[in-house]
């Protein structure tokens, strides 16, 4: 039975969670940030020249003033006691996740910064480290300064209002990921703001760029996890945004380093989603699962071969996916007709499937897996998107329940190499394929089950496929074939 003041503590947060209003918050935060930010844009001044300074302040503090007024206008005396006490309140915060918050990113920043001159780039001259260590007096202002200059202000709002509200209508991974796209956005300005390390080093539509804005929404996993790992501290959020900031000006990294860095804090967040659960990423969630098991497998299948754990079937369609292969370049490279008949094995979460039925209005997509989930978890996608010419059958690639001469097209990406036997499954696509139809496969890089191309184009023929066409690079491909037409085979075989 659960103690009364427990019960009554957590009504009361239950209570101030859903009294706070996220989408107004966004718009406040992103509209008075920006209408500050905007003068300095247009009048072309230097951040940190008078008085745009001023300005670049204001704006700063957008999301602590946002929070403010939304707050103020509630008028609701338990709302900011619980409030301040997140935010002043230590003992919050148990020594295990001290450990996180101060040791995570110094740890990530190092990993990105051996990994990039493993890979060739020049050791930094760690410029502000030595200065720092040669007058240590100048230590301490340097932290008030990284600590005013937005892990303060931006925590105040982001996890001390913002995530709250979020997290009473939608689990902990959804509000996440809402709060770093909102977070993303919320910096856009700086890269047009001069001063700014986003405008002068970073700069807009560089690689930097992209990294960068995708770096909140990644994060933003990570602060989650540990706000709701210290009873909704916003104390933690506001140290773990100060180490991120403080650790990466003592370890500077190259272009190369800052995305190794996004690359490590995706793993990380993948390896919390799959340990503590997406609904809270909390160590109570992981408590009453029926089944822990299935976490410390799904880790072990996210980086070992064989099929991918539906549980983090979110990954496979994290937008930088796009950089290795969109789903409209891949359809380009399937030579779709309207009314072609498609066959997908192993379509995951259906990153490409939806864009290959658009492409076939007037034919049929049939998606295979082995998984119900993932099936499942596709279907609902093609209700989303309101397309009803596909079919969704369970079973094992090494026995296609298809007629022959079914398909015009069969396709899998990354899958082939996670089948028990790939030959046999060849086999079965060689008898549902019609004759001059296509099998196209794609390999992608990162992926543990990958296929090199010549494996792949000597497993196909040795099937009686022709190999056709290929595209991409060695690491990252696609590979076309197709099935001799039976009449053109015997005349050659007659000559």
């Amino acid at each position: 039975m659960a103690h009364p003041e427990k019960k009554r503590v957590d009504n009361m947060n239950t209570r101030i969670s859903k009294a706070a209003n996220p989408w107004w918050f966004f718009a406040l935060a992103l509209g008075i940030s920006w209408f500050f930010w905007m003068w300095v844009i247009l009048l072309d001044w230097n951040v940190f020249t008078f008085p745009a300074i001023l300005f670049g302040a204001f704006g700063l503090f957008g999301p602590a003033i946002a929070e403010i007024i939304l707050i103020s206008r509630a008028h609701d005396k338990e709302q900011w006691r619980d409030y301040w006490q997140r935010v002043f309140d230590i003992r919050r915060i148990g020594k295990r996740w001290h450990l996180v918050i101060w040791i995570t990113f110094p740890v990530l920043n190092a990993l990105a910064l051996l990994l990039s001159v493993l890979a060739g780039s020049s050791l930094p001259v760690f410029e502000t480290a030595k200065n720092l260590l040669s007058e240590p007096w100048r230590i301490f202002p340097f932290a008030i300064f990284i600590l005013l200059y937005g892990p303060l202000p931006e925590e105040l709002g982001w996890r001390g209002y913002a995530l709250d509200g979020l997290q009473a209508k939608y689990n902990a991974l959804l509000s996440s990921l809402i709060l770093g796209v909102v977070w993303a956005l919320w910096h856009v300005p700086l890269f047009f703001m001069k001063g700014q390390w986003q405008h002068d080093v970073l700069k807009f539509g560089t690689m930097d760029f992209w990294t960068f804005i995708f770096s909140p929404i990644i994060l933003s996993i990570l602060f989650t996890w540990i706000y709701n790992n210290t009873n909704r501290s916003t104390l933690s959020a506001i140290l773990f945004h100060f180490m991120i900031n403080f650790s990466g000006n003592l370890i500077p990294l190259t272009e190369q380093g800052r995305l190794y860095t996004l690359i490590l804090t995706a793993i990380l967040s993948v390896i919390v989603i799959a340990v503590f659960g997406p609904k809270t990423l909390a160590r109570q969630n992981r408590k009453r699962c029926k089944n822990s098991m299935e976490y410390k497998g799904t880790i072990k299948r996210f980086f070992g071969k064989g099929t991918y754990p539906p549980l983090l079937s979110f990954w496979l369609d994290f937008p930088l996916r796009r950089l290795i292969i969109s789903p409209e370049k891949l359809s380009n490279r399937l030579h779709l007709k309207k009314d072609s008949r498609v066959l997908e094995i192993g379509p995951g979460s259906g990153y490409f499937s939806v864009e290959v039925a658009r492409r076939i209005p007037q034919g049929h997509l049939e998606l295979f897996d082995l998984q119900k989930e993932m099936l499942k978890e596709v279907r609902l996608k093609f209700e989303k998107a309101r397309l009803h010419n596909v079919g969704f059958i369970q079973g094992d690639a090494t026995n296609l329940p298809f007629g022959e001469n079914a398909f015009d097209v069969v396709f899998l990406v990354a899958v082939l190499g996670e089948v028990i036997d790939p030959e046999v499954c060849l086999q079965s696509i060689y008898k549902v394929l019609r004759p001059s139809g296509l099998l196209s496969i794609t390999e992608q890089p990162g992926d543990p089950d990958f296929l090199p191309l010549p494996v792949v184009r000597l497993l196909a023929e040795k099937q009686g496929f022709e190999f056709v066409e290929s595209y991409g690079k060695k690491k990252n491909y696609t590979a076309n074939f197709r099935k001799p037409n039976q009449m053109s085979k015997s005349k050659f075989t007659e000559g």
